[in-house]
């Protein structure tokens, strides 16, 4: 008996505790040190969240097992089984996590999976047939962008057809259809080609188990199938990739060189808070506007490299609007302020993919 086994590898991320350094105050960059600092780049980021539909095909290799009921009557042979099947699949994606993403899938597959071997009686042949497959499962993926890898199981269902066939002349002596319920268990990858639209392949192993498929002159007909799916797809993801907001500040005349003043809030790793501190150097920052002219301010975020380069995206984003909103609280009018975000871009202190360096988590509020 042929039986293929799909391993699912399971993916941790360990990450050392942070190391929280003294936040300064306000530092002064040079014109020169201010012309190397790049704008916010236009590019998006990939979310899985949300619903979607989809549809697929493959082809399927299996087993069915006959047994004639009561002990003692004479076994038919066991059979392999193969076909193709094709149909569409609806489902929900949550990305609870940079990398993390909890789903349930629902699919239904036309099929036309058959196998046949002889009967008891050498003039007959014994065949089963799956008319229709589909599954209910639940998926858990490591997402790296647009990339992801997942693992699945759940319940299984198909509409088994087993009958007994007169090898001379061809015609069904006896036959019943009737539904079969099991489980199955796989994995796969998906990845996002563009906008909305992803491409999967997975694998999957389906046991129908057991099943009493009727009786005839005292004799239950007994049959167990079980296989391998491999299928391809296509999925529309309703939620899928989001551009980000980029704002650019109104031309104003050129100053004079002079030095521009910076205001440095730092945050906690993976936190977009303002903390006790933070908040005092926004207070300075608020005193030093309203002691000047009306200019207009840059309000930049950052992340360091822990994390995806979409969700530190995201993650500076909120950073440069939560001090953004704390300094209009203060007095700032917020149409005086240039908010952006940088994501894990022009870090502070260089550092590898994965570091968590305390002085690249921050916002920067740059005075002309």
């Amino acid at each position: 008996m042929r039986r293929t086994t799909f391993a699912i590898a399971a993916l941790l991320l360990l990450a050392a505790a942070p190391v929280m350094a003294d936040e300064p105050g306000p530092v002064t960059l040079s014109p020169d040190q201010m012309a190397q600092i790049p704008p916010p780049s236009p590019d998006g980021y990939y979310n899985w969240t949300g619903p979607y539909i989809g549809v697929n095909g493959g082809g399927e290799w299996g087993h069915t097992g006959w047994v004639f009921v009561p002990p003692g009557a004479t076994p038919a042979g066991p059979h392999d089984t193969s076909g193709g099947l094709a149909g569409g699949a609806v489902g929900y994606n949550w990305q609870f996590d940079p990398n993390w993403v909890l789903g349930a899938e629902a699919d239904f597959d036309w099929a036309d999976i058959s196998g046949a071997a002889p009967c008891p009686n050498p003039a007959f042949s014994c065949q089963s047939k799956l008319e229709d497959f589909g599954t209910a499962r639940a998926r858990l993926g490591w997402a790296q962008d647009r990339l992801m890898l997942f693992g699945t199981g759940g319940a299984a269902w198909a509409r088994m057809n087993v009958e007994t066939v007169a090898l001379a002349g061809g015609g069904t002596t006896a036959g019943t259809t009737d539904n079969r319920f099991g489980w199955t268990a796989g994995g796969g990858l998906e990845y996002a080609l563009w906008n909305q639209l992803s491409m999967k392949v997975e694998g999957l192993y389906y046991d129908l188990g057991p099943h009493n498929f009727g009786t005839s002159g005292g004799t239950v007909t007994r049959a167990s199938n079980h296989g391998e799916i491999v299928r391809a797809g296509l999925n529309w993801n309703f939620g899928g990739v989001a551009p980000l907001p980029v704002v650019a500040p109104a031309a104003v005349p050129a100053p004079p060189p002079v030095t521009r003043k910076v205001f440095l809030v730092f945050f906690d790793w993976d936190r977009d808070t303002i903390t006790p501190k933070g908040a005092e150097i926004l207070e300075q920052a608020a005193a030093a506007y309203k002691s000047g002219a009306p200019v207009r301010i840059m309000v930049t975020g950052y992340t360091d490299r822990s994390g995806s380069p979409g969700y530190n995206q995201r993650l500076s984003e909120r950073r440069a609007n939560n001090v953004a909103n704390a300094l209009a609280a203060l007095g700032i009018p917020r149409d005086q302020m240039a908010v952006s975000g940088r994501g894990e871009n022009d870090n502070r202190v260089p550092t590898a993919p994965g570091v968590r360096e305390p002085q690249n988590r921050r916002v920067e509020i740059v005075f002309p």
